[in-house]
């Protein structure tokens, strides 16, 4: 009974044994990437609107005076007001330390910014211009960006898994084998990457009061990367 018990164990483990190897062909695990080099066809400027004051009161009234006044310089452009937004306001006291440690109060400043999404990429230079010329006093950054972005990604995405089907068909062809299946598919990452971070200083825009800040938006790259697992033959 024991050797009967033991032969028929013996049965089922090779079976299942088989039974799993029928169901996993063996497999070619391989990682694809794929990228697309855009064009840029939105920007998003954000300029900084710094006012100082004896008193509290006269610093906001400065700071609301000059945002406002880069906001209608911006929208004279034709940029529409639901394209521009502030935020980031800070209020800060302006201490004096003095040689023996003192601290004294000399004033009060106001910090706010404004960030401007621009469509007509030939626009940005003269946002900049109209910005700092009408009480921005600083550019803290300029990026630039996609309106779909999807369709890039996507594209990205499509040439990664192709990228990684090549590889396996390859790495099949040279065992003498081929594709018969997929097991497992994965998406490692899906971004754009923008490699220019425009930053500039207000002087660079006021070397010329005549000439307009020059702008090269350069190219965005979407990248993509899948790792897939293969079935092939036996």
């Amino acid at each position: 009974m024991k050797i009967f018990n033991l032969t028929l164990l013996i049965v089922m483990m090779f079976c299942a044994t088989t039974f799993a190897e029928e169901i996993h062909p063996p497999i070619i695990s391989v990682s694809g990437e794929g990228f697309v080099e855009v064009t840029p066809d939105r920007a998003t400027i954000s300029v900084g609107v710094i006012t100082r004051e004896k008193n509290p009161s006269a610093v906001q009234t400065a700071n609301a005076k000059a945002a406002s006044n880069v906001i209608n310089s911006i929208v004279a452009l034709g940029i529409e007001r639901k394209n521009i937004s502030t935020g980031n306001y800070n209020f800060n006291p302006i201490y004096r330390h003095t040689d023996n440690g003192k601290r004294i109060l000399e004033g009060y400043e106001a910090a706010n910014s404004v960030t401007v999404i621009v469509d007509d990429l030939n626009l940005v230079g003269k946002v900049i211009d109209a910005a700092l010329n009408h009480g921005a006093n600083r550019v803290n950054n300029l990026n630039f960006g996609l309106r779909n972005r999807n369709i890039h990604q996507d594209e990205a995405l499509r040439l990664a898994v192709l990228d990684a089907k090549r590889k396996a068909e390859v790495a099949a062809s040279a065992l003498g084998k081929s594709i018969v299946g997929i097991r497992v598919v994965s998406i490692d990452s899906s971004h754009i990457d923008a490699p220019h971070n425009y930053k500039m200083a207000r002087s660079m825009a006021m070397e010329d009061a005549v000439a307009e800040t020059p702008i090269e938006s350069g190219t965005l790259t979407c990248l993509a990367r899948v790792h897939v697992e293969f079935e092939i033959s036996r």
